[in-house]
Formats: structure tokens, C-alpha cells, sequence
């Protein structure tokens, strides 16, 4: 398995094995950020899904590649209600180079 394409068939087989062995994972993510795959700077993508109505949200991980998901009108709605709620609680960050917090 030295090849790229091969090593890729090997995760995607991993996880979908995974995905089927009990116990699954949990459905919220856990608070030990170390048990999360972390990317910097990630990639994202959104676009009609083909086959139904729905936006499709894809996620990119280095190691992992492209991860999708098809949402419906409610589940993005949903979602931006989520997005407004985190950003209202995020914490003001101090800058020194300004005079007020920043967000």
C-alpha cells in the first residue's frame, strides 16, 4: 500500500467498516478537542445537491479528503441558526494593535 489511491481505498474501507461496528460513535462531539480530526485552514464547498432538493456541504480533511453531506431547506436553516448562536457567544479576543475587543 504505497501508493496514494490505495492507501485512500484503505481509509474509505476503514471507516465504513468502523461505521458499521458497534458501539458507534457519539452524535455530539466530544469536549477533549484532541478526540476531533483537526484541519487548519479547511476547505469547504456548497453547492445543489444532483439527485434531490437539497444543498450539498462538503468538508475537506488533508488526510481524509472530501467529506459530503446533502441538507434540506430546514436542516440549512437550522444550521445558520447554530452559526448565529456560536457567534453571539463567542468571547471578544483583545487585539493590542486596536482599542476595542474584536470578535
Amino acid at each position: 500500500m504505497s501508493d496514494a489511491p490505495s492507501l485512500d481505498a484503505a481509509i474509505r474501507d476503514l471507516a465504513t467498516r468502523r461505521a458499521a461496528t458497534l458501539p458507534g460513535h457519539p452524535v455530539t462531539p466530544p469536549l477533549d478537542s484532541a478526540l476531533i480530526h483537526q484541519a487548519d485552514n479547511m476547505l469547504w464547498h456548497v453547492r445543489p445537491a444532483a439527485d434531490r432538493a437539497a444543498v450539498e456541504l462538503a468538508l475537506y480533511h488533508p488526510g481524509l479528503g472530501w467529506t459530503s453531506m446533502q441538507l434540506s431547506r430546514a436542516q440549512v436553516e437550522d444550521l445558520q441558526d447554530a452559526f448565529a448562536a456560536a457567534l453571539r457567544d463567542l468571547k471578544p479576543v483583545f487585539n493590542a494593535s486596536v482599542t476595542e475587543p474584536t470578535r
